[in-house]
């Protein structure tokens, strides 16, 4: 099973790499860079703690916004 896994997804890099206008990569590196950003905020609330709430709320707010409105511009992508 494992190696019929690694083929899908070796395929998918394949085709993505190919057939992917380098504008739509670049907006996909960028909401990539956002949800790993949101999720180490969130993993930094989790094991530190959440003493200034509002400062952790504000950056995952704004992680959050950020990936929805980039999101957003795929619907434009043409």
């Amino acid at each position: 099973m494992s190696a019929s896994v690694v083929s899908v997804i070796s395929r998918f890099l394949e085709e993505y790499l190919s057939s992917t206008p380098q504008r739509l990569k670049l907006l996909d590196a960028y909401l990539l860079y956002i949800l790993l950003t949101g999720a180490l905020q969130f993993g930094y609330c989790l094991l530190v703690g959440t003493f200034p709430f509002n400062s952790f709320l504000s950056g995952f707010i704004s992680c959050v916004g950020s990936f929805i409105l980039a999101g957003s511009l795929f619907e434009f992508r043409g």
